[in-house]
């Protein structure tokens, strides 16, 4: 039977309304809690990743430096050991 007066309409908007909280909650507790704190252990590992890559990035930039200077000395050798070429 639906509500009559104005004492039945505060009731089921109370209730309703506690209802909708405790729903509110539990997501709050069972899905964005948990997405929150797997988010910031995502970003933590991104960050350690970024680091990492930049190490290697380094290291990449220093072969290179040693490739340049050995093609750098074998084609000055080549030019002492064949100056017609």
């Amino acid at each position: 039977m639906p509500p009559h007066n104005i004492d039945e309409w505060a009731a089921l908007i109370t209730i309703m309304s506690i209802l909708l909280t405790g729903l509110i909650g539990l997501i709050n507790i069972w899905i964005i809690r948990p997405l929150k704190d797997m988010m910031s252990n995502l970003s933590e590992k991104f960050g350690t990743l970024n680091r990492t890559l930049e190490i290697m990035q380094g290291d990449v930039d220093r072969i290179d430096e040693k490739v340049n200077d050995h093609e750098k000395r074998i084609y000055g050798l080549e030019i002492q050991t064949h100056p017609e070429s």
